[in-house]
């Protein structure tokens, strides 16, 4: 029996107690205090090495891609003009609208919306087009 009570803990000591003196209880509150210090210490110490080195790898960074704005500006600026020599694109005149990548001018939107000069309402809807109150 005292073998199954010893591996069940029954008459197991703890390895050290609360300190019962002053001067034990003064000792364990400066361990204490000194484990707490020297923890904040070290991590203070990571968190300046991880923005060191954070830094540094920005810094390596921007270094190697300094010369991309301009290179994409310059990209940008060859691929408009080779557009413009092939004819593809032409930006819109003044006063123009864009309907899914078409130029229509003011003057084609208003022809093409522009409701057939008829009296007969009935002549309108066979064409397909609304019938718009108010227009002649």
């Amino acid at each position: 029996m005292k073998i199954n009570e010893q591996q069940s803990g029954a008459y197991r000591t703890p390895l050290a107690g609360p300190p019962t003196s002053v001067f034990g209880k003064l000792l364990t509150i400066a361990a204490g205090i000194l484990i707490l210090v020297v923890a904040f210490m070290f991590s203070i110490l990571a968190l300046g090495v991880v923005l060191v080195v954070g830094v540094l790898i920005f810094a390596y960074l921007k270094w190697k891609t300094r010369h991309l704005p301009q290179n994409l500006r310059d990209l940008h600026e060859r691929m408009q003009e080779q557009a413009g020599r092939q004819g593809g694109y032409q930006t819109p005149q003044g006063g123009g609208r864009v309907i899914e990548g078409e130029v229509i001018s003011e003057d084609e939107y208003r022809a093409s919306t522009a409701p057939e000069q008829s009296s007969n309402d009935d002549q309108g809807r066979a064409t397909g087009r609304p019938h718009t109150p108010g227009a002649p």
